[in-house]
């Protein structure tokens, strides 16, 4: 599997088997990455249709292609 950053704003969906499974299957977007000399550790998405933002491995998650704007968050 190769690595690839998802950017800001991208909309994303929590796979079966993420350490937070009470999310699986849910989609939100990225507000906040988690990286460190450029290596990525995981995101912040806000959660459709819940006002809360949860932090998830970057393992956890695959854009589903959708990409909003910034505009849509703040």
């Amino acid at each position: 599997m190769i690595d690839m950053k998802i950017d800001f704003y991208y909309e994303v969906e929590v796979i079966a088997g993420a350490k937070n499974n009470k999310y699986v299957g849910c989609k939100g977007a990225v507000l906040g990455i988690s990286e460190e000399n450029g290596v990525v550790y995981g995101y912040s998405v806000a959660i459709h249709g819940k006002e809360m933002v949860v932090y998830f491995d970057k393992d956890d998650l695959v854009p589903t292609g959708v990409c909003f704007t910034r505009e849509d968050y703040y």
